[in-house]
């Protein structure tokens, strides 16, 4: 149990007991406005702890992680409001926070979908297997069915705004946001959430079928600047891999195919690779017949290549046109290949 108290000093005072934890620490991040705090609790060995924060009207939520910041579950300060908090540090989803309108009408979520948040929770502590993913798959399939029925039951709760940013916010796929956030409330419209989902959908759409593909400047494996210019007057491919990824091998996304059917005047590809040794990503590549224009992430410039096309899985493929029009988006290399020799042919 978690009891955050608003006491007469101008300070949230928090204090309670988690069960189940495997690590005594918590850490405590305080999101507001002005910017985050971070605050390192020790809990004693059965798992009780002490806090204080000074009050602040722009603090929007506490997230408390734990078990090694591998887990976490979060409260939604109201000023004036005691707010508790219970629950098995075994089961994040699970955690029953009362106390403030938002908090409460969460909650109110959670006793609607325990039995599926209970499962999610257990099968995220086992070891991945086809069996598991489809199980996966189809509880978050059911949850959402359920937070689309909340969030029409109570269009004008803040609670609903948050439920969208937890459920339905995959950069690669933000169509279901724009229609939830157009089914809220418009006195919602300057809630700080809804302004982060707005702005999350308006960056999706940076790359969706039909944008002009988003501009960047890296530099190859082989010293060469790449930019979108470097394939002027040809079609390309962007295709964002790892070297540990074994659905993002070159030759399981056709890439060796069409690389051997297009000449490099009339198809460009460059691999963006999360891998940061570059010089191991040398030494694989001299293996390879074909001569890969490759850029590794030793200086952050993949990682910044999958934020600026809202990349958040592997493989990910982006074919442009001769104009710089994203024309498909994919994981799929026979998808890859087909429409590749629809539109080039």
């Amino acid at each position: 149990m978690v009891l955050l108290i608003s006491c007469d000093s101008g300070k949230y005072e928090i204090e309670g007991t988690v069960e189940n934890l495997s690590d005594p620490t918590l850490f405590a991040v305080y999101e507001s406005l002005d910017g985050n705090e971070v605050d390192t609790i020790i809990c004693d060995q059965n798992g009780r702890f002490v806090t204080t924060h000074e009050q602040n009207n722009n603090l929007r939520v506490i997230t408390f992680y734990y078990n090694k910041r591998e887990q976490w579950f979060t409260v939604y300060p109201e000023e004036g409001k005691k707010i508790q908090v219970m629950g098995d540090a075994e089961y994040p989803q699970l955690m029953q926070v009362k106390g403030g309108h938002t908090n409460n009408k969460l909650s109110q979520f959670k006793r609607k979908a325990t039995v599926l948040l209970k499962d999610m929770d257990a099968l995220a502590k086992d070891a991945p297997t086809p069996e598991r993913t489809t199980q996966m798959s189809n509880i978050k399939h059911e949850l959402k069915r359920i937070v689309r029925n909340f969030i029409e039951d109570n269009a004008a709760e803040e609670a609903s705004a948050i439920l969208i940013s937890e459920y339905f916010t995959n950069p690669e796929d933000m169509a279901q946001t724009e229609e939830l956030i157009n089914l809220l409330s418009p006195e919602l419209n300057n809630n700080y959430v809804v302004k982060l989902l707005k702005s999350q959908v308006e960056k999706a759409k940076t790359t969706e079928i039909g944008a002009k593909a988003p501009d960047f400047r890296v530099t190859n494996i082989y010293g060469e600047v790449m930019t979108p210019d470097s394939f002027s007057n040809k079609h390309y491919i962007l295709a964002f891999t790892a070297s540990w990824c074994d659905l993002c091998k070159t030759e399981i996304l056709l890439l060796d195919n069409l690389s051997m059917k297009y000449p490099a005047d009339s198809l460009g590809i460059m691999l963006i690779s999360l891998d940061d040794n570059i010089e191991e990503v040398r030494q694989m590549v001299l293996n390879d017949t074909i001569r890969w224009n490759l850029v590794t992430d030793s200086a952050g410039q993949a990682i910044d290549l999958f934020e600026l096309y809202n990349v958040s899985s592997l493989p990910n493929c982006f074919f442009m046109d001769d104009r710089g029009i994203i024309r498909l988006r994919t994981a799929n290399g026979v998808e890859l290949e087909n429409t590749i020799d629809e539109i080039m042919r």
